[in-house]
């Protein structure tokens, strides 16, 4: 039996922009689940921010612009260091808006974290290359804060639109290496 109760693979929803998913799916996901589950807790992961920057042209309906699609070669290539950091900032804030409905609308502790950092070309390190010792990789944030649902909102994604082809909780753990 397996100590997770429920796995979804979130990142199969129909994509926006540069192929993620929409934090707002994430966080309807996570409510729905949270409202009709009762789990000890969730992990719930958003893509963003993570390259490519999607939020300020998903906010004025247009393509990527190269310092937002891929922002890395753009650096690499002698691109305006600050465009990059100001296109991530906003992807950080895009997601950190959702985060804060999902704080109005699920019940418990929550805490804020990410898998990696990214480097933005210090000493000459770009994204986050698997392994990497370096600290602007390695450190990333962990905040703590409570939730509390107060019932106001009311996820709009039908988790039907997903995936059809969903792998078992211990398949999914044995293809992470996980379990044997």
């Amino acid at each position: 039996m397996s100590d997770i109760g429920r796995l979804e693979h979130v990142w199969r929803h129909d994509s926006g922009k540069g192929g993620h998913n929409p934090p707002r799916y994430v966080t309807d996901r996570a409510i729905d689940v949270g409202r009709k589950h009762d789990f000890n807790r969730m992990i719930v992961h958003y893509a963003q921010p993570h390259s490519p920057y999607v939020s300020n042209a998903n906010a004025e309906d247009r393509d990527l612009y190269e310092h937002e699609d891929e922002p890395f070669a753009y650096l690499r290539a002698g691109g305006d260091r600050q465009q990059v950091l100001q296109a991530y900032l906003a992807d950080l804030r895009y997601v950190l808006d959702e985060v804060a409905l999902l704080c109005d609308n699920i019940d418990g502790e929550v805490v804020v974290s990410a898998d990696h950092g990214e480097a933005f070309g210090k000493y000459g390190t770009y994204k986050h290359p698997i392994g990497s010792l370096h600290p602007k990789v390695r450190f990333v944030p962990w905040a703590r804060t409570t939730g509390h649902d107060r019932g106001e909102y009311e996820p709009k994604f039908d988790p039907e639109r997903t995936s059809t082809t969903e792998r078992s909780v211990d398949e999914t753990l044995r293809a992470l290496g996980y379990r044997e």
